[in-house]
């Protein structure tokens, strides 16, 4: 089995990279830390100040401890991940120049065990969102979870690069106790 707290600190050391974290040390179970990274690409001619066209990217990660997750509590924490996030969409400031393309909410549960129900709860999460016909971007919902018991990882069809992220994770925490 491995380690909650080892675990933890080893995916926000690669998390904190790329990413703004915010840690909720208070917590021993639900939202423990929280991973912001935003992206702004650029077309521009010459000069910065000459810019043809900006796109922002987004992603929020939530990190929630769960001991035993049901599949009324992975309902409840994907709509409070997605009631948190979307107010956080600055539709507002878009213009021909300036373009929110995409954001991306996950929701990473991190567990000892898991119910079927909620197994399956994780898998067909499919919360998509478009902003006037994608042209002012897009936003998907991906949710991940990782079954410290069995290390096992389940994720939904938008969650694959984090799904892969958590078994590479996986492989080198089990490397590192061998």
């Amino acid at each position: 089995m491995i380690d909650y707290r080892e675990f933890l600190d080893q995916i926000l050391k690669g998390y904190k990279k790329n990413y703004d974290i915010v840690m909720h040390d208070d917590v021993e179970e639900g939202l423990v830390a929280e991973a912001h990274m935003h992206i702004t690409e650029m077309q521009c001619v010459v000069f910065k100040e000459f810019s043809l066209w900006t796109a922002n990217a987004d992603e929020y990660v939530y990190f929630y401890r769960i001991p035993h997750l049901t599949e009324e509590i992975a309902r409840k924490v994907i709509n409070d991940c997605y009631e948190d996030g979307m107010p956080k969409i600055d539709l507002d400031n878009v213009n021909i120049k300036h373009q929110h393309m995409r954001t991306h909410f996950v929701a990473l549960f991190i567990c000892d065990t898991a119910d079927k129900e909620a197994v399956k709860c994780i898998k067909k999460c499919k919360i998509y969102k478009s902003f006037q016909f994608s042209l002012k971007g897009w936003m998907e919902m991906h949710t991940d979870l990782i079954t410290l018991g069995d290390e096992k990882v389940y994720t939904n069809r938008y969650g694959t690069k984090t799904a892969e992220y958590l078994k590479i994770h996986v492989k080198h925490y089990k490397k590192e106790r061998a």
